[in-house]
């Protein structure tokens, strides 16, 4: 006497592996674009549309930004927005306004009794003189003379006991 079920065979449960790899690869798609709006969130303008529908895609100059975020996540060394070359008096009107804003922060939260991060000091990069080839492993070479201080001939000829 039959039950009135009928087996069923393994191969109508189990999913192909090509549907397998088009779920993967739909998932593969989905994190990366996933990671992209983690990093580029702060980006998104809280204004949604009229219909009251969000478009994820930055636009205008978030776009751009996003852009320049992605290229550094990707190896690039500067910004995009850096620029090299730019007179002068535009730049220090730049950086005291920079400075500007950040006394006035610094001022107002002093004020409302919170407690800020340390500042840090602004701190030009001493560029390091590259050694050219053939050149004096000691000493400074100026006016065709090697000068040589007292710390590079001590470690030429190596210190003694008691002197200097």
């Amino acid at each position: 006497m039959s039950t009135g079920v009928l087996p069923v065979s393994a191969s109508r449960n189990a999913p192909s592996a090509v549907e397998d790899e088009e779920d993967e690869a739909e998932n593969l798609k989905n994190d990366i674009a996933l990671k992209r709006l983690l990093a580029e969130s702060h980006l998104l303008d809280p204004i949604s549309d009229g219909d009251g529908v969000r478009d994820l895609d930055p636009k205008g100059k978030n776009r751009h930004k996003a852009l320049d975020l992605r290229l550094q996540a990707l190896g690039s060394t500067t910004s995009i927005y850096k620029q090299a070359k730019m007179p002068m008096s535009h730049r220090k009107g730049i950086m005291r306004k920079i400075h500007n804003r950040e006394e006035k922060r610094r001022k107002e939260a002093k004020e409302a009794g919170i407690v800020l991060e340390r500042r840090k000091g602004m701190r030009k990069e001493k560029e390091r003189r590259e050694r050219v080839v053939g050149g004096p492993a000691v000493g400074k070479f100026r006016g065709g003379m090697l000068m040589l201080s007292r710390k590079d001939v001590a470690s030429i000829h190596g210190r003694k006991r008691g002197s200097w």
